[in-house]
């Protein structure tokens, strides 16, 4: 959406273990400098799942560098994690610090509506027509976030097409009995 807005930003989205890896690479390689200078020069640092730095002294030291660095420039950097900042136990605590400064989302898995809604985009979008009592099957089932919500119809299109079975209510059943990661499953 940013670079949407504003084509010129520099954006950079990855997990912390892309991140991780990547410094690795960057120590390795004698090149810890550039790889620093690289994340500096972005305008948003987005990192995904920031709590399995935990452990990681030297790439927390270095993440903090860039932090800094970067909110020191007036950039944007957003964060997430599995938990708010002041239950990161593992992390220093100038790193928790800092990420206390900004605003903090709760962002809870979306309830059955929502869940109806997002498969009939991202249904369309795939160019299925499902109907109603399927999203509403798949949606009372899979709970926990968007991504398996996706990850369902993803499957179900390939269970369709390997197996060349048309789309219904069995091979959705059978579907989100494989992937759901509730322990019951309507299965009505």
């Amino acid at each position: 959406k940013i670079l949407e807005r504003y084509s010129d930003k520099k954006v950079i989205y990855l997990s912390s273990d892309a991140f991780t890896v990547e410094f690795i690479e960057a120590v390795q390689s004698d090149k810890v400098n550039e790889f620093s200078a690289f994340y500096k020069s972005m305008d948003v640092l987005i990192i995904d799942d920031i709590q399995f730095l935990v452990g990681k002294e030297k790439t927390q030291d270095l993440f903090f560098q860039i932090f800094n660095s970067l909110h020191q420039s007036g950039k944007q950097i957003i964060l997430s994690s599995d938990k708010p900042p002041k239950d990161l136990k593992g992390l220093n605590e100038r790193m928790i610090s800092r990420f206390s400064w900004g605003l903090s989302a709760d962002i809870q898995p979306p309830d059955f509506e929502t869940r109806i809604a997002i498969l009939k985009n991202k249904s369309e979008a795939y160019g299925i027509s499902l109907s109603n009592e399927i999203f509403e099957y798949i949606a009372y089932n899979i709970t926990s976030n968007i991504r398996e919500l996706e990850g369902c119809l993803i499957k179900l299109l390939a269970n369709s097409s390997l197996n060349s079975k048309e789309i219904n209510y069995d091979l959705v059943k059978q579907t989100v009995r494989e992937i759901s990661t509730n322990r019951q499953v309507n299965i009505s």
